[in-house]
This record gives structure tokens, C-alpha cells and sequence, in this order.
């Protein structure tokens, strides 16, 4: 599934994270899935795309496309278990300050992975 996708499908139609969502999903779960963190379910995908106006082939990943998107999300997912496992654990000062810098450098990625791809 391509977020970047779901985000532009979105727009396109003129909607807000909280017209997509509607009463079925939470705009944050729309928000969460537009940057690549959450992943529908094939039924959210398809509430999505009947509200959209869009067919689901159009949100899943194209073959042989570039996977720069997939890399970007990838690493924003990444980032985020980072966080949540610097939060949720015991470390000394030193451990979460470096916790810290891997999430800030792997989010750093993710944008320039993303600004990579669209200047191509």
C-alpha cells in the first residue's frame, strides 16, 4: 500500500482527515496511515476508496516503481518503535540521548528519502 497515495487520493477529493475517516476510523488512524505508520485493513483500504472516488489498485504499490515511498515509510516506522522503546525502557541518560539521535536521524532519512524521490 502506497501512503503517499491515500494522502493525494484525499486532497484530490477535497476531503479532510476527518471527512475520509467519517465515523468508521479516527482521523489520526487517516493521518497515521497517510505518513506511512499505520497500515489499513482491507476493509479501511476500501472505505478509502469508495470515499475517495478512486479504484484500491490505485493505493497499492506499483511493481517495478521506484520504492523510495516504501523506503521513506519504512524508516518513519522504524523511528517510531525507536521512540517507543526509549520511552518505555529503563536507560540511563547517555542510552536515551542516543535513542534520541538514531530516531531524529532516521526521521531525517525518511524526509530526504521522500525529497530524493519527488525531485526525480
Amino acid at each position: 500500500m502506497d501512503p503517499e497515495r491515500v494522502r493525494k487520493a484525499r486532497l484530490e477529493s477535497g476531503l479532510s482527515l476527518a471527512e475520509l475517516a467519517g465515523d468508521d476510523v479516527s482521523r489520526t488512524f487517516i493521518h497515521f496511515v497517510e505518513r506511512g505508520q499505520s497500515r489499513p485493513s482491507s476493509a479501511v483500504l476500501a472505505l478509502i476508496a469508495r470515499r475517495t472516488g478512486k479504484p484500491i489498485s490505485y493505493f497499492l504499490a506499483q511493481p517495478g516503481r521506484d520504492s523510495g515511498s516504501d523506503l521513506a515509510g519504512e524508516l518513519t516506522r522504524v523511528a517510531n518503535l525507536v521512540r517507543k522503546f526509549r520511552s518505555g525502557n529503563r536507560l540511563t541518560p547517555a542510552e536515551r540521548e542516543a535513542m534520541k539521535l538514531i530516531e531524529v536521524t532516521l526521521r531525517q532519512a525518511a524526509r530526504l528519502t521522500k525529497s530524493v524521490q519527488s525531485n526525480s
